[in-house]
């Protein structure tokens, strides 16, 4: 897409804008950057009768590896027809998946993207190999400022609607992402500061026993956690993620497949020229999607002036769904979530979730809890803090 009277590659202008709010309110159907690789195959999304999304089950247990969140629900047929699901189910961050387009690729070219933080409502469970259709708009966007920009940085909110092909509601999805120049940003220096921690053998011994202890054994399964039993003021068991490595962040890149920004060669050459304004140049001066500063501390550092790679905020939400599925098992469902992201998560840093029960009600004969949740590093920064609602079984 050639640039307009105003727009220059890889800054923040009014003209960009003025295009990107051209589009504002437009319901996008089409397969999106999020979609490749998971949308339906051909499917160009034109056919409101037509779905353009569905998760396979190989799809499920990747992801399900990828955040090392092993719930079997997500991925054993037998055990999951026993469930109260009556089959697999998606793990429902996942919902992420149905959306079409967001601020990594609409708007604004060559500006890099930070998540600032996301909202979900889920209606029924999305399953495994279940057809949907889902619709992207975009709800706002605005120019603000930003010391980290440079003095300018953009906003942009999106939303998500999916419902199965028989209009049952699946859920609305909600993103909100900072724009900006990358040169602005590395010259801010604004991480200059943050030292990368290099772990004992006895700590990371500690920290292995604490997967044990924590994410191993709380496990509340197939046995029904009811409402009553529930207490205001009382914490969850915490589960613990990291220390972050290049592997576990590609790790969970690959498994979210092949055909989204993980690519190469032709199909490299495909998203490059359906988003000829997305790619940073490596090394060698060839184009690359900016996911790859996920896994490399140098483009980081050269490009962002950030002390080394970071983890993504969509892996963030996958360890959130453990922590909530571990405690309230498979009789809960999730019904909301609202996520601020706070800081980054340097490749080295560990992280532990935490959830407090805040509130109990009942709405409508159904039993609803709302949970504080937030990560927090081992350097004790809150990197990440929200609420989220779950619905429990009642007694009788």
């Amino acid at each position: 897409m050639a640039l307009r009277e105003g727009e220059v590659h890889g800054q923040i202008t009014e003209a960009s804008l003025e295009r990107l709010l051209e589009r504002k309110g437009l319901q996008r159907a089409g397969r999106g950057s999020m979609q490749r690789g998971r949308a339906i195959s051909g499917d160009d999304g034109s056919d409101e009768n037509k779905p353009n999304f569905k998760m396979s089950a190989d799809g499920a247990r990747r992801m399900a590896m990828g955040a090392a969140n092993m719930n079997p629900l997500f991925y054993d047929k037998e055990y999951a027809a026993k469930s109260s699901h009556g089959r697999c189910i998606i793990p429902p961050a996942l919902l992420y998946f149905t959306e079409v387009v967001n601020g990594a690729t609409d708007g604004f070219p060559g500006c890099h993207t930070i998540w600032r933080g996301c909202e979900f409502e889920w209606g029924e469970p999305l399953y495994v190999e279940e057809p949907v259709r889902a619709l992207t708009s975009l709800k706002d966007a605005v120019i603000i400022n930003s010391r980290f920009g440079g003095g300018k940085a953009a906003i942009q909110d999106y939303e998500t609607v999916t419902h199965n092909m028989d209009g049952v509601y699946k859920g609305t999805y909600r993103t909100s992402w900072h724009r900006f120049a990358r040169k602005a940003a590395k010259e801010s220096e604004k991480y200059s500061k943050i030292e990368r921690k290099i772990w004992t053998d006895d700590e990371l011994e500690a920290v292995w026993d604490e997967y044990n202890t924590q994410n191993r054994k709380n496990i509340q399964g197939d046995t029904p956690l009811y409402f009553e039993d529930v207490e205001v003021g009382t914490s969850i068991p915490h589960i613990v993620k990291g220390p972050i490595t290049l592997t576990s962040k590609i790790a969970f890149e690959f498994a979210q497949g092949t055909g989204g920004w993980i690519v190469g060669h032709e199909l490299a050459q495909d998203l490059n020229t359906q988003y000829p304004n997305l790619a940073i140049r490596n090394e060698e001066n060839v184009p690359e999607p900016p996911v790859s500063i996920h896994w490399t501390n140098e483009r980081c550092q050269k490009y962002l002036g950030m002390p080394g790679a970071y983890e993504a905020g969509f892996e963030r939400l996958n360890w959130y769904m453990q922590l909530i599925m571990n405690w309230m098992g498979d009789h809960g469902r999730m019904r909301a979530m609202k996520i601020d992201f706070r800081g980054f998560h340097w490749q080295g840093d560990l992280i532990r979730l935490h959830g407090d029960i805040v509130d109990k009600r009942i709405e409508d004969g159904k039993g609803m809890v709302d949970l504080k949740i937030q990560t927090i590093t081992h350097r004790d920064e809150p990197t990440s803090e929200g609420r989220l609602t779950v619905e429990l079984p009642i007694r009788g």
